[in-house]
């Protein structure tokens, strides 16, 4: 599928390989520049891996993740492009953990895998894995400097464990990435900014 955006052309033209979200917002902020904007795309539909489609008969989204609302960018840049009539909450229910081959409710309190109780991670963490938890109000400030990576920060202050059963399969499945890799000051930054004080 190919697709000129038409518009005003102040600018040259630009051809804008992919119609994934990401090229659609390169080609929508080209075109507000005033280019012309050439949009190529292998598959049928435009849209990349976003798609909404149906699981057992429930409606979900089949692409890698929906726009988190509590990055306003995300909200802006389709309410640009025209979709802000079409934003939609997710309908509320409950996540779960698959640990040690069952499912455990996944704790309350948390950001992004980092549990605030010890408590509240009973049920999913090893009696260690919990007072590794509970010793992190204990421990002094670590230092992060410019940024640190979420998987390390957190492994250093409340161990492994809560990385591999929480903070891992929650980011893995947002940024597509290895914890001990991803900078929490992009991917968690209002811990990062508590981690600051």
């Amino acid at each position: 599928m190919n697709a000129d955006i038409t518009g005003h052309h102040a600018g040259p033209h630009a051809v804008v390989a992919g119609g994934g979200i990401a090229g659609l917002a390169a080609a929508h902020r080209l075109a507000l520049a005033g280019h012309r904007v050439t949009l190529l795309e292998a598959d049928a539909r435009i849209g990349g891996k976003l798609l909404a489609g149906e699981i057992a008969g429930a409606p979900v989204d089949l692409g890698a993740e929906s726009l988190l609302a509590r990055r306003p960018e995300a909200v802006a840049l389709a309410r640009a492009v025209g979709l802000g009539d079409r934003l939609q909450a997710p309908a509320t229910t409950t996540a779960s953990v698959w640990s040690r081959g069952e499912l455990v409710p996944m704790p309350k309190g948390h950001v992004m895998g980092v549990p605030g109780d010890p408590a509240a991670v009973g049920g999913l963490l090893s009696e260690e894995g919990v007072r590794r938890v509970g010793a992190d109000l204990e421990l002094p400030p670590t230092e992060i400097g410019e940024d640190i990576a979420i998987g390390a920060y957190v492994a250093a202050r409340m161990g492994h464990e809560v990385v591999d059963r929480l903070v891992e399969p929650l980011l893995g499945g947002v940024y597509a990435g290895d914890a001990h890799r991803i900078s929490m000051k992009a991917a968690v930054p209002a811990l990062f900014e508590a981690a600051r004080v």
